[in-house]
């Protein structure tokens, strides 16, 4: 069993403008006052913590999401059949977002009403971070407590019994300094999300130079805005950087996927004339990569697969299954 989330969740209110012939999204917004008549709008349960357990999901795996939930959350689920379970973590808040999408991609207006914070541990989350294949971080400037919340899942795997230490009022960000470190089994998988204003940039930066010390399989995956953060706090290059974290970076841009790690990759991605959806691609593409390698598919193998994925669910509009791309096995 794969258990994800672990971040804030979002009910996506996705708003699809198209042009008079209902073929393509409008290139830029109409002017203030008039009218656009052929808008699509849609409600779905987003999140990227949720979103890539939806895509593990759809490729058929067995997937679990351990976060914020609620009565209309759920039901959106349900009634979009995705086949994933909820353990709903008490007391943390759905959020809001509007999608606007246009030629070019998509804008998101995020309502934050809930975090994740430390007071939402509990013995029972930190067992399913512990023994789930996948240990997820992501979405760092949308959830206020992200330092606290992501330390703590980080120490987690040191200590089980962590919350005792959080009892003594002390901060996980200053524990996770002092951690020896472990080893783990499954991977850790880490997708900021856009990082280009949060206020907390360094804490995070810490963060990522903590995770030397946990020894297994572990990845961040960034988008050009995010790479560029990064590289600008680091002063480093993409391969510089990867280098210093010892953390491997997949970079993936509209045009192209870069890999940065003991080997280096670099893969087009495909050229689509009918693009039907931006939200979750990214989400949709780390997905598939994981699904890739919880089959020991190479890392070459592995980003096509996350491309075809992708690529998929923008221009059909759906999250792939195992029918509508192919994956090679231990190549």
């Amino acid at each position: 069993m794969i258990y994800g989330g672990f971040d804030p969740a979002f009910i996506d209110i996705d708003i699809q403008p198209l042009n008079s012939d209902n073929t393509s999204f409008i290139k830029e917004l109409p002017s203030p006052g008039s009218h656009h008549i052929n808008t699509k709008l849609d409600f779905q349960p987003g999140g990227n913590g949720f979103n890539l357990c939806r895509t593990l999901a759809t490729l058929g795996r067995e997937v679990t999401y351990v976060g914020p939930s609620s009565g209309f959350y759920e039901q959106l689920i349900q009634d979009n059949k995705i086949p994933v379970k909820v353990k709903a973590i008490k007391n943390a808040k759905v959020n809001y977002t509007t999608i606007l999408n246009l030629m070019k991609g998509e804008v998101q207006f995020n309502t934050i009403q809930g975090k994740l914070s430390i007071e939402n541990l509990s013995e029972e989350i930190i067992g399913y971070y512990r023994r789930s294949p996948l240990k997820s971080i992501s979405n760092i400037s949308l959830n206020p407590s992200s330092i606290e919340w992501v330390s703590s899942l980080l120490l987690s795997l040191e200590d089980d019994n962590i919350l005792n230490s959080l009892k003594e009022n002390r901060n996980p960000f200053d524990l996770l300094s002092a951690c020896s470190g472990s080893s783990y089994d499954g991977i850790i998988f880490v997708d900021p999300s856009d990082i280009s204003h949060v206020d907390r940039l360094g804490e995070f930066c810490q963060i990522l130079e903590y995770l030397k010390i946990f020894d297994g399989e572990k990845y961040l995956s960034v988008n050009e805005l995010e790479m560029k953060a990064l590289g600008n706090h680091f002063s480093k290059t993409p391969k510089e950087l990867a280098d210093f974290l010892k953390l491997p970076i997949i970079l993936h841009t509209s045009e192209i996927v870069s890999f940065y790690g003991r080997e280096e990759i670099d893969l087009k991605t495909r050229k689509l004339e009918h693009k039907v959806k931006f939200v979750g691609a990214g989400d949709c593409f780390n997905g598939a990569f994981l699904d890739a390698r919880f089959d020991a598919c190479s890392l070459e193998d592995s980003l096509q697969y996350a491309i075809d994925a992708a690529s998929h669910l923008i221009s059909t509009g759906n999250y792939p299954t195992s029918l509508h791309i192919s994956k090679r096995i231990n190549s």
